[in-house]
């Protein structure tokens, strides 16, 4: 599964609030995953270590 979230960039301030959110985005649909059993611990992880989520 792939998903890119693309958000337009304004200026600076903006392209590091668009990273922020897409971080917070990809991390909540991971554990909407995970919560839902569709994906295992293991793959969560590996998913987090590849996004470089904390």
């Amino acid at each position: 599964m792939k998903t890119k979230v693309i958000l337009e960039k304004q200026n600076e301030y903006a392209k590091q609030k668009n990273k922020e959110f897409e971080k917070v985005y990809m991390r909540a649909m991971l554990i909407a995953l995970l919560e839902d059993k569709k994906i295992s611990r293991a793959q969560y992880d590996e998913c987090k270590r590849r996004l470089n989520i904390t």
